[in-house]
């Protein structure tokens, strides 16, 4: 449980920094206890494109270049082993045409700095298949870290509940909401977005780890097919707590016997 103190709207300047000078360490941790696959990135290395490179190489109003492809992949790959890895999203957004992909953000960002709505450059966003609100404000947030918050599960339960697990739904109106208390936040302590989204993650995975929601992100492509994702029918089910964040399986009666 995470102390009162600690809270979003309790935090003092002095403890924020405290928590954000613990995230690289306990980032490290993280990454070392989950071993990469041969020739695969470790986590650090992942964080280290997402919170270092790509933020040098897009985030600006002029960036060096354009954002590719390959970026977006190498993005979801750190949501994903940063988060709960969910496969089929990056089976989705690798199958984006190249070209659409680079034009599409191109787009949506041109659009963004004219005049800054993150809400309307995550509809623009989300264009791409695989790519839902948490993802796209993921891709904005490199873009704009100053400002923009990227949507994970620990930054929504620190700063919209109370530092406790919940259903999300990862729809518009819960991204809004999210930023909305970002930036009452940055406001508050003079810091940034990308800050904010940082200590939420080590307050969250050091008081309340066991309490962390798998990631549930829909995308218009896995929901015109009609297929609900399990853990979306986990949340539609009455929510009682951390402990109870897994839904058992359901015993099946015998039918042998019966006439």
């Amino acid at each position: 449980m995470v102390p009162r103190a600690l809270l979003c709207e309790n935090i003092s300047t002095d403890q924020f920094k405290q928590l954000l000078s613990e995230y690289d360490d306990l980032l490290e941790s993280i990454s070392t206890a989950k071993p990469n696959k041969q020739g695969q990135q470790t986590l650090a290395q992942l964080d280290e494109f997402r919170y270092e490179t790509a933020v040098k190489l897009f985030g600006a109003e002029e960036p060096q270049r354009a954002m590719q492809h390959d970026d977006v992949k190498s993005l979801m790959e750190w949501k994903l082993r940063h988060g709960k890895f969910r496969p089929t999203l990056m089976k989705l957004v690798t199958s984006n045409d190249a070209d659409f992909v680079s034009d599409t953000i191109a787009e949506a960002m041109s659009a963004y700095w004219k005049a800054p709505d993150a809400s309307k450059a995550l509809d623009g966003i989300t264009k791409l298949k695989g790519i839902g609100p948490a993802t796209a404000s993921l891709l904005l947030s490199v873009h704009d870290p100053g400002r923009v918050i990227f949507f994970s599960d620990e930054a929504y339960y620190w700063l919209c509940h109370d530092a406790k697990a919940c259903p999300i739904k990862y729809n518009a109106k819960e991204y809004r909401d999210l930023n909305s208390a970002a930036q009452k936040l940055a406001e508050r302590l003079g810091v940034s977005a990308t800050d904010i989204e940082k200590v939420a993650f080590v307050v969250m995975r050091k008081n309340h780890d066991d309490a962390i929601s798998p990631r549930q992100e829909s995308s218009s492509p896995v929901s015109q097919r009609g297929s609900t994702p399990s853990g979306e029918r986990r949340h539609k089910r009455k929510f009682e707590g951390a402990s109870n964040d897994i839904t058992p399986p359901q015993l099946r009666r015998s039918q042998r016997g019966k006439a």
